[in-house]
């Protein structure tokens, strides 16, 4: 990871500068040599890069040489993860050295992949046209969209302008799964990334998709282009991708999405946080040891941090974010800001507070009340996000902190039911 790490910090210092390729003279003007090919890179080890990223490969036979157009390339000096959460940070376009890119992503050990496309000769020199264009300092800049305008998404609209708008025309079939669905399959590996991915996107990663809108993701765009063929000006249908030195099989074979229910992983960790909550609700009550005290407390604190951090960073997303995939999200009802209260609760409870305690439970009911609230909407037709994933870890780790409040708000602890009756020495 370290040395990942380094290598993410040369590419966003240096990239520009080391990277950077110059147009060689004469580079394109006989479009008849040129040799057009889309390089997808496989995902990264690090989280930003597990959805991997495309690129043109141009090359001039006739002068030996090839560059790398690519759409991905941006600055440290965006501010970081959560400058990119909160707006909509400025990519751009840039004409690369093939040889150094390609190293660099082989000390990564990344994929890469490469399809020979079968263009004709008066669609190379559009493409070329328009790729020279898009890395001029006037025009190279963009607002990233990490669904709707990223590096797959400008190499697909380049390729279907050079095609005469016949790759939206064939890619306008429904697409396989869902945006969210596909997401999730690129971030399962990771349980905690993939749990604040799915709590932080709202309805707009839910609505059926079409291939076209599909082809976001570097790896399905050059798996969908296996697919894809157009009818050149002698009426010949030709396919868009060259079956020799075809693609490898990580691309040309479906990995599958969707299988299984999102929400079945975080059944576990939420219903053990729910049967905890309720044993140390009992013991608590039952005996007289301080150390239930202290747990009854420390699993309050633990809790309120956790979900009040969640919430916390949900609400700010809904507020402050430009993305509008992170915006009017359901899930604000399960991961309530509201929680972060039970960490200095929690805090206090554990030193025995009878007070503390009751001001947790007026929290944990609004916790209840919204998570409850959440299901009961589900019956609307406008509520359709697909929030399974939250709704099993936080709504049985809601209800069952109620149920523990509930059982306590009827069994005081031994020693206050012992102190009120007089028979504990004060």
């Amino acid at each position: 990871m370290a040395r990942h790490a380094v290598l993410i910090l040369v590419v966003a210092l240096f990239r520009a500068a080391a990277f950077a390729a110059p147009s060689p003279e004469g580079f394109g003007q006989h479009p008849e040599s040129l040799r057009i090919r889309l390089v997808t890179i496989g995902p990264g080890a690090d989280m930003h890069q597990r959805f991997g990223h495309s690129a043109l490969w141009v090359e001039d036979a006739r002068l030996k040489t090839g560059l790398l157009y690519s759409y991905g390339t941006t600055s440290i000096a965006n501010g970081g993860p959560v400058r990119f959460l909160l707006g909509r940070p400025t990519f751009w376009a840039a004409r690369l050295s093939v040889e150094r890119s390609f190293s660099l992503y082989r000390a990564m050990a990344r994929s890469i992949d490469v399809q020979d496309l079968a263009l004709s000769v008066e669609q190379r020199q559009r493409l070329l046209a328009r790729l020279e264009r898009d890395v001029q300092p006037a025009s190279r800049e963009y607002a990233y969209h990490p669904l709707r305008d990223n590096c797959a998404t400008r190499v697909r609209d380049v390729l279907d302008e050079a095609l005469g708008g016949a790759l939206r025309e064939a890619l306008a079939a429904p697409a396989r799964a869902t945006q969210r669905e596909l997401l999730r399959r690129y971030v399962q590996t990771h349980p905690v990334s993939e749990l604040l991915l799915m709590l932080w996107l709202n309805d707009a990663v839910d609505a059926p998709a079409t291939q076209w809108e599909e082809a976001f993701l570097p790896r399905e765009f050059a798996r969908l282009l296996m697919g894809v063929s157009y009818v050149d000006g002698s009426g010949k249908r030709i396919p868009l991708v060259r079956r020799e030195g075809a693609s490898s099989s990580s691309i040309a074979v479906a990995a599958p999405v969707g299988a299984g229910w999102e929400g079945a992983a975080a059944w576990g960790p939420g219903a053990g946080g729910a049967v905890l909550a309720v044993l140390l609700a009992f013991l608590r009550g039952r005996g007289t040891h301080r150390v239930f005290q202290i747990l009854f407390g420390l699993y309050h604190a633990v809790f309120g941090l956790t979900l009040g951090a969640a919430g916390v960073a949900l609400g700010g997303l809904m507020l402050f974010s430009r993305l509008d995939v992170m915006q009017r999200n359901e899930n604000l009802l399960l991961a309530n800001p509201l929680a972060f209260g039970l960490l200095p609760l929690g805090l206090l409870m554990m030193t025995g507070s009878e007070r503390a305690e009751r001001w947790a439970r007026r929290c944990v009911w609004l916790l209840v009340a919204g998570s409850l609230l959440a299901v009961v909407l589900k019956l609307l037709p406008s509520f359709d996000q697909d929030n399974r994933g939250p709704m099993a870890l936080w709504l049985v780790a809601n209800l069952g902190l109620g149920l523990a409040h509930a059982w306590r708000s009827r069994r005081p602890t031994v020693a206050l039911a012992l102190a009120r009756r007089g028979l504990l020495p004060g």
